[in-house]
């Protein structure tokens, strides 16, 4: 599509591998891992990602609806892809037309494959352990190991459960230990259906990684490290570990927003900008105008509080976000040279410029009163993705 605009999400297809390859080393070699995909891989091009991670040796993928694993398929991707939400009785025939793998969280769910399945379908079982959203209650275990045993239909592969506070895996005090425990006990009636387990998300994968690493942690959880619980790696892949979780491993960020300076206005004391007057010029000012606003993504919240990226420096995000603009103050930048030299001129609104500075998506969300998770996944659809770093084949 042809670029009017000059505001885009860069997507560093390298930078993607890279952290695939870290999640793989702290797995090693013969742990379960799924990356999970959903949402359109956070903002960031599901078909190209989930394309870039099957060349990369990804045995599966992990999506939540069953849309978005029809869309896979239809972009030529045919490695499993494991569905999470929960499905009515068409939804169980588009799983089993299309074969995907389907999550099944309720007895209805297993009736519908039942009807559907007209040879053996291979199935994940998930159980509540916590988060009280989806899955069979722990005490249904017994029952469902005795069903599957005798299933002709379906096929078992996997259990699983999801933390609620995958940050504090790594201590035995926390939520996520008191939800490892009763999975571990689950996990127990299926061990020898030849099955696997999974549970570990980001927050999971680095209390792992810490308590792997060797530093002494007080109270550590040793549960995550008694079996070989699967991984579904979704946030660390695209960069970030969460709003203050700190691993041993290093992970880059994988989108770059950006766009450019519209225009230069010069403000004089008293000159307010945008809606509401909520800035006011307190000296002489440089505002640079960026097509770039709320719908395109960023958040209202951020008005008079966020940053930017400007020739690497960091500059504050002044006035309230219009839905296509917001501005910035660019005086220290730019007092001393000529103002129309920066129109045009890059701006970043998280990630990395040209130069390789960092602006964190982690701190726009914090300014935005949120979590990187959604700053990222509200990158808007007229936001062109730009994939760098393709493999030509």
């Amino acid at each position: 599509m042809e670029m009017f605009r000059r505001t885009y999400a860069d997507i560093n297809l390298e930078n993607l591998i890279f952290n695939w390859n870290q999640i793989k080393k702290i797995a090693a070699d013969d742990r379960f891992i799924c990356p999970m995909i959903k949402a359109n891989a956070y903002g960031h091009g599901d078909v190209q990602i989930g394309k870039t991670l099957e060349k990369e040796g990804a045995n599966v993928l992990g999506v939540c609806l069953i849309e978005e694993g029809l869309l896979l398929r239809a972009s030529g991707i045919k490695t499993d892809i494991l569905v999470f939400r929960g499905f009515d009785k068409r939804g169980a025939e588009k799983i089993m037309e299309y074969q995907l793998t389907p999550v099944v969280s309720s007895w209805q769910q297993i009736q519908h494959l039942e009807a559907v399945a007209d040879e053996p379908m291979k199935i994940h079982l998930k159980f509540n352990t916590g988060m009280s959203r989806l899955g069979f209650a722990p005490s249904e275990a017994e029952k469902l190991r005795q069903y599957f045993s005798n299933s002709k239909k379906l096929k078992l592969k996997a259990v699983l459960t999801h933390f609620t506070s995958g940050e504090d895996a790594a201590s035995a005090l926390g939520q996520s230990a008191r939800q490892t425990q009763v999975f571990s006990q689950v996990f127990d009636y299926f061990k020898d259906m030849d099955v696997y387990a999974h549970l570990l998300n980001t927050g999971g994968i680095v209390g792992l990684a810490q308590l792997q690493s060797g530093p002494q942690i007080e109270n550590p959880n040793k549960l995550l490290l008694q079996q070989k619980w699967g991984f579904r790696p979704g946030l660390m892949l695209y960069g970030y570990t969460g709003n203050e979780l700190q691993g041993p491993a290093e992970f880059r960020a994988v989108m770059s927003l950006k766009s450019v300076v519209n225009n230069m206005r010069r403000l004089e004391v008293g000159d307010s900008v945008s809606y509401g007057s909520t800035w006011v010029a307190q000296r002489p000012s440089y505002i640079a105008v960026v097509p770039i606003g709320y719908a395109d993504g960023i958040h209202r919240l951020v008005s008079n509080r966020g940053y930017a990226l400007l020739n690497g420096e960091r500059v504050p995000i002044v006035g309230r976000v219009c839905m296509d603009f917001l501005m910035l103050d660019a005086t220290d930048v730019v007092e001393k040279t000529t103002p129309e030299q920066w129109v045009e001129e890059e701006v970043i609104l998280f990630g990395y410029d040209d130069k390789n500075n960092f602006l964190s998506a982690t701190e726009q969300a914090l300014h935005t009163n949120t979590i990187v998770w959604e700053t990222l996944t509200s990158v808007g659809e007229r936001v062109p993705r730009h994939f760098r770093g393709l493999k030509k084949t």
